[in-house]
């Protein structure tokens, strides 16, 4: 079973890449070829799964509503065909969540990089002298190894986790309101507010990110540069200077990370902040609307 997924996608396919666009998201899309039909199928089971666990809460509920209002040596005649329909629901996840967990990890998470690191690497050797002349030789296989990763889990974040919160929320909205539209203001109010953090923090976090990938292919050109021409440098250079060297590409590199971990810790912070008002304003709608009558505990 592990063997049919992971002879899904071929990562050394024989034919030439074709040089990718100049545009972010052309290139994103250029980099999908020969996976695009996997993505999508794992799109949609993510989809399904994020429903799917909406969905529970609101069975949980049930659950409760059953029990309040049954008595238990009548409760399998009365709701034996929603236990039964719950059972079958809760056994086929486990498939639904083994498609998708395979189609990602056995299928995609390996396979997809490394047909992006042997399409780039082709690329790279068709380059001139002139080109590695003036360039690291480190930097640019830290270029091509970080770029398959990133593109990798750019898709993974679209087609998994994008799509499984945006589904859930949307259950959870229908399920919510199907009690009280009262029910949806903390959650839109939430929704609001969290898509003004993002707003702030995505556009920093991108140009962060940007520098600091930069930075990084900048620092493993140098300290790689000196292993490779190590002869060189003990006979022409001196220790102290090539460590020096790598150092200010060092320094570099972590000047970048403290400004992404700064941007990072005040992210969460927000976030909490904003889960917490979630929570009591859920909860204090729930209570005000139970005291009129209009829902039920």
């Amino acid at each position: 079973m592990f063997r049919f997924f992971e002879r899904l996608v071929h990562p050394f396919p024989g034919a030439e890449p074709a040089p990718p666009p100049a545009s972010f998201a052309a290139f994103l899309w250029a980099c999908t070829r020969g996976v695009r039909p996997y993505l999508f199928t794992m799109m949609l089971l993510s989809a399904a799964i994020g429903a799917f666990e909406a969905w529970l809460f609101a069975m949980m509920g049930e659950i409760v509503d059953w029990l309040a209002r049954v008595a238990p040596g009548a409760l399998w005649a009365s709701e034996r065909t929603a236990i039964l329909g719950l059972t079958a629901v809760l056994v086929a996840s486990i498939g639904l969540v083994w498609l998708q967990t395979a189609l990602k990890h056995l299928s995609l998470g390996g396979q997809f990089p490394m047909l992006l690191r042997w399409n780039f690497h082709r690329l790279m050797l068709g380059q001139s002298m002139g080109f590695y002349q003036d360039e690291f030789a480190g930097r640019v296989a830290a270029k091509v190894m970080q770029t398959a990763l990133a593109v990798r889990d750019a898709w993974f974040i679209a087609c998994d986790l994008l799509v499984f919160v945006i589904i859930y929320f949307v259950t959870l909205l229908a399920v919510m309101g199907s009690f009280a539209l009262w029910m949806l203001a903390p959650i839109a109010g939430w929704i609001a507010l969290y898509a003004l953090a993002l707003v702030y923090f995505v556009p920093r976090l991108g140009r962060v990110a940007q520098e600091q990938a930069d930075a990084r292919s900048l620092m493993t050109g140098r300290i790689t540069d000196a292993y490779t021409n190590i002869a060189t440098v003990k006979l022409f250079s001196h220790g102290g200077r090539e460590a020096r060297y790598a150092r200010s590409a060092m320094e570099e590199f972590l000047g970048t990370v403290k400004v992404q971990m700064r941007l990072v810790a005040a992210f969460e912070t927000v976030n909490q902040v904003l889960s917490v008002v979630l929570i009591l304003g859920t909860t204090g709608a729930a209570l005000w609307l139970w005291t009129r009558g209009e829902v039920g505990v």
